[in-house]
């Protein structure tokens, strides 16, 4: 025996190595694809065959086993069932998925309320009306003699009904998955205002913007997305208010989208935006109800997409990035003051560590001597130059900030103490980085964190590493150049239609006063006129009477 013998374990079976093979031809033929077709014809893909619903039980009994795989799919429940009648009994089936559907509903309701009506009639004979009657009380009902509708309906969690001589299959609203409740915002909490955010269900998003517009012209457009997935997209705004143009542009895009699956609204964002190049988001994200309420008072649109705790908002401007939903809850002082102590982060997280590569390499006569001869004597002895310094400074923040977000919460804070005091501290004694360095680093960060939109912060931090390769090459002429691309980007964007920097270019009336400040709520009198709104006026000119009043006396 060998010393590798001795140390290293050796199992004496032979496993044959496994790869994956291409499908065969048969394979696209079995009973699962029998009902459901891949290839495309005529530039429209066919899910299901036109199958009508047969007026025998078993043919639609054998063709539900029959697409549903049901001796593999072990979730998916189908009942028999038997109803007196006069001539004997009618035999029926329901079936569902377990899991999806309230199979105690089912059990009472559907299936109680069936059997018991059919008995009191016994002597008459069962026929589609006595069955509608009978379910139609018990549940949201509706019926189709389309058996693609059925199983679409089924695959979304109702239940499906058959009974033997009727050619229609009855659809009972009888979903029960479980879901996460209304809870706190997390991306957009706020120390004033609500403190309920969306949740991964439609239906609920949608009734908290109606519980708080209250509005009888809001409205909510079903769009399915989605050739498999079916995933349904609320397309929400105000009758008569928003411009009709918008809510044609945003259906056309969400109607336009051809895929097999989606399943949050971050992808149906990306399927609608105009440039996936451009860094910054062109469609607000949103998790409060209430910001998206007031957006569309405003004449805007929203998506909500089932499964995702975001909706979006349409169009998006900078403006509407950088405003924060606290403006809306604080005093008009505390607002503006908030808002250009963002607009400061912005600012500060984009162009501070290019300033300083810039002046590290180029212009030192712009900053005081003193200072500058603190700077050189803290990087003396760092062996680095100054730019490799600075990129592997702000790699190792952005890693950090990104273990935070993956790690467990009870351990998060352990890794801001490791990360940002350990690590940092060990690194200077080392003579890795320099002090000033690491400051410059962290006032960026937090400036950074500063941005209420969490996809224009990832943005920022992406653009500052833009900005410190510009001021590494040329100093202060490349971040002039830097800025002005990005100007005259943000300039020519649009976002459905609405210039990205609106309302400051093209200029309105009161446009920068707008952008940059917030005014006073007996101020806002119009609406943005770059939304083209049905209704321009959203409160009289003078809105608080009582001053009026006491301007008179």
């Amino acid at each position: 025996m060998s010393l590798k013998d001795l140390f290293i374990y050796k199992s004496d079976r032979v496993y044959k190595d496994f790869t994956i093979a291409p499908p065969k031809k048969e394979d696209y033929n079995n009973k699962v694809n029998s009902y459901i077709k891949t290839e495309i014809k005529d530039k429209e893909t066919v899910l299901y065959k036109d199958g009508k619903v047969s007026g025998k039980i078993e043919e639609n009994l054998a063709f539900i086993k029959d697409a549903f795989c049901t001796e593999r799919n072990f979730d998916v429940v189908i009942r028999e069932f038997s109803i007196p009648c006069a001539k004997g009994e009618r035999k029926g089936f329901l079936f569902f998925y377990d899991g999806m559907a309230n199979k105690e509903f089912i059990n009472r309701d559907i299936l109680g309320a069936l059997l018991k009506n059919a008995q009191n009639l016994k002597a008459r004979e069962i026929d589609e009306k006595m069955v509608y009657k009978s379910l139609i009380s018990q549940a949201a009902l509706s019926q189709t003699d389309e058996m693609r509708q059925v199983l679409e309906f089924v695959a979304f969690g109702n239940c499906g009904i058959f009974v033997d001589g009727i050619p229609l299959a009855f659809v009972a609203d009888v979903k029960g998955w479980s879901g996460r409740g209304v809870d706190k915002p997390v991306t957009e909490a706020v120390l004033t205002g609500p403190q309920e955010a969306f949740t991964e269900q439609v239906m609920t998003n949608i009734s908290l913007v109606r519980k708080i517009l209250k509005d009888p012209n809001l409205m909510s457009e079903n769009i399915q997305i989605g050739s498999k997935s079916k995933t349904p997209c609320a397309l929400m705004y105000l009758n008569g208010l928003t411009n009709s143009s918008l809510v044609d542009e945003v259906r056309k895009r969400l109607s336009g989208i051809e895929t097999e699956y989606i399943f949050s609204s971050s992808q149906v964002e990306m399927f609608i935006e105009e440039s996936a190049l451009f860094p910054l988001p062109q469609v607000l994200k949103t998790e409060r109800p209430d910001r998206v309420a007031s957006y569309l008072a405003e004449g805007k649109v929203a998506i909500i997409v089932q499964g995702s705790p975001f909706a979006l908002v349409l169009p998006a401007t900078m403006p509407d990035l950088i405003e924060a939903t606290e403006d809306n809850y604080v005093r008009t002082l505390e607002a503006n003051f908030m808002r250009i102590v963002r607009i400061f982060g912005i600012l500060i997280s984009l162009l501070l560590p290019g300033t300083f590569v810039a002046i590290s390499l180029y212009h030192h006569e712009s900053i005081p001597t003193d200072l500058l001869f603190a700077i050189e004597a803290t990087r003396e002895v760092v062996p680095f130059p100054v730019v490799t310094e600075l990129l592997l400074m702000e790699l190792s923040f952005e890693l950090i900030k990104e273990a935070s977000i993956r790690i467990p919460s009870p351990i998060g804070s352990t890794l801001g103490i490791v990360g940002g005091l350990i690590l940092g501290q060990a690194a200077v004694s080392a003579n890795l980085v320099s002090p000033i360095l690491i400051i410059v680093v962290s006032v960026a960060g937090l400036g950074a964190f500063a941005i209420p939109s969490v996809s224009l912060s990832r943005a920022i931090s992406f653009m500052r590493f833009v900005f410190i390769i510009l001021g590494a090459l040329a100093g202060f002429l490349g971040l002039a150049l830097g800025l002005v691309v990005s100007l005259s980007a943000l300039s020519s964007r649009t976002s459905v239609g609405v210039p990205y920097l609106a309302p400051i270019t093209p200029r309105g009336k009161r446009g920068m006063r707008r952008a940059v400040f917030v005014p006073p709520l007996w101020e806002r009198e119009k609406r943005a006129s770059f939304l083209k709104a049905k209704r321009e006026y959203m409160q009289p000119q003078i809105s608080r009477k009582w001053a009026q009043e006491r301007e008179v006396e």
